[in-house]
């Protein structure tokens, strides 16, 4: 055989091994930008803070809060986007409204999502800062509508938020009636983005004749208008904006485990809730967690109709983390011996991936749902792919391997390796220079050796990255 045909099979052979899906392999990183499409070297340290912030995902969209950091002197927020392989940041929250902690969170029409959060506002005065509620409206595309400082004073309480088609409207307790017309009793109800004073909903409209009445919770759903949870004489009482359709009363006992995502707030992740508020104001008794796990932080999905939680527990006895998908399958991850393992069910656990840095917390991540199957997915923008069994959806092959093992040489050393030999014996073969056979034999002779001198060094460099 000839040398350049030879060298064109080593080729066809090295490239597909090259180009082979490898199992296990490290995980998938998405590229990071900034708000202006620039690339960044990796996501900042303070998005995905866990322990405190939750995920929204909205189809195969995840919204990370990124609170203020000295990376990130304002905060902001992160779009995920696993399918594309990118993360982008929204543009920087204004200064004097940093995001210090997320309280409400609702979607609404055309992929938007409404937020509240806390922030501190910087003041020359004496003193330095006080809180705030803050509104905003964003979506894919960036801010629909800007963080804006809603009214009431630093101890103004969120009590939900609900759409009016596209606009987000909030309801909040003021804490003082510094900047609004209300008493701390009544709701304050804001439509984000309108400049006109904000509609107040007066304690005698939702309390009426009653004389101790603390409005908890408030939420608006299929254009019904703003309905409010409100307590009274040790009960819990549901009533329309008109101040009719009052329901039968609650135990007071009920608050402190109510699940109030209809209204789009936040509940603390070590706090299980114990009932839910429906829709049409009915408080129905809320799944327990098994026995045996102890609750983390998981993220909202999306639903037909409603927020629905992904749930992920810690095992008391044993190792990794559980994840339940909708109710409908249990996964359980877990990270040793440098291995990403995922069982589904009561499988035996599967080794999926390897723990490469800056993957190694992976197996601590988000299990969401996608349209092939899983992903599990940590806030620094690893991922990896699952099927609904919890194999290896996407293992990379040797090319994006290299790709992500962060050594800036390793993969033109394996292209070289793989292409050096006929990119070498291709032209000598082609010309008719020299004449004699036995001098084109020499020539190509001197060119293999030429590149085994290079190769083998460059793969005794690759080989402990390849394995």
């Amino acid at each position: 055989m000839p040398l350049s045909a030879a060298g064109l099979l080593w080729a066809a052979v090295l490239g597909l091994v090259a180009l082979w899906p490898q199992h296990p392999t490290g995980a998938r990183q998405l590229s990071w930008r900034d708000a202006n499409g620039q690339p960044l070297a990796s996501a900042p340290s303070s998005c995905g803070g866990v322990t405190r912030f939750p995920l929204l995902v909205d189809q195969d969209r995840v919204w990370l809060p990124c609170p203020a950091a000295p990376d990130l002197p304002t905060g902001t927020f992160a779009l995920l986007l696993p399918r594309r392989g990118e993360a982008r940041l929204l543009e920087p929250l204004p200064e004097r409204l940093a995001l210090e902690q997320v309280e409400g969170l609702l979607p609404g029409p055309g992929g938007r999502v409404g937020l509240v959060y806390r922030a501190s506002t910087r003041t020359l005065e004496a003193g330095g800062a006080r809180e705030a509620l803050v509104a905003a409206v964003m979506d894919a595309g960036g801010w629909r509508e800007l963080p804006e400082r809603l009214p009431g004073g630093a101890g103004s309480r969120l009590l939900g938020l609900g759409w009016a088609g596209y606009r987000l409207e909030v309801a909040l307790a003021p804490a003082r009636g510094e900047d609004t017309r209300a008493k701390a009793a009544d709701a304050v109800l804001v439509r984000v983005g309108d400049r006109d004073l904000p509609r107040i909903v007066t304690r005698e409209e939702m309390c009426l004749d009653r004389t101790d009445c603390v409005v908890r919770a408030a939420w608006n759903t299929s254009f019904r208008g703003w309905r409010f949870l409100v307590e009274d004489g040790g009960a819990l009482r549901e009533v329309q904006e008109s101040g009719a359709g009052e329901a039968a009363g609650q135990s007071l006992q009920l608050l402190a485990g109510l699940d109030l995502r209809v209204a789009g707030r936040m509940r603390p992740p070590n706090l299980p809730a114990t009932h839910q508020l429906e829709p049409d104001g009915s408080i129905l008794p809320a799944q327990p967690p098994p026995s045996g796990l102890r609750p983390l932080p998981s993220p909202l999905v999306v639903g037909d109709s409603r927020l629905e939680t992904l749930s992920r527990f810690v095992p008391e006895p044993g190792e990794g983390l559980v994840h339940e998908w909708r109710g409908q399958r249990w996964n359980t991850v877990s990270g040793a011996d440098g291995l990403l393992r995922v069982a589904e069910g009561t499988r035996a656990p599967a080794a999926v991936a390897r723990l490469e840095s800056p993957c190694t917390h992976l197996a601590s991540g988000f299990l969401v749902p996608s349209r092939r199957g899983l992903t599990l997915l940590g806030p620094e923008g690893c991922h990896v792919g699952l099927t609904a069994s919890g194999q290896r959806a996407e293992p990379l092959n040797l090319l994006e391997h290299l790709e992500y093992s962060r050594h800036p040489h390793a993969l033109p050393a394996l292209l070289f390796v793989v292409l050096g030999l006929p990119a070498l014996l291709l032209p000598a073969g082609l010309s008719s220079r020299p004449r004699a056979r036995d001098h084109r034999l020499f020539v190509r002779a001197v060119l293999a050796s030429c590149y085994l001198l290079g190769a083998l060094p460059l793969l005794s460099w690759l080989w402990p990255l390849l394995s």
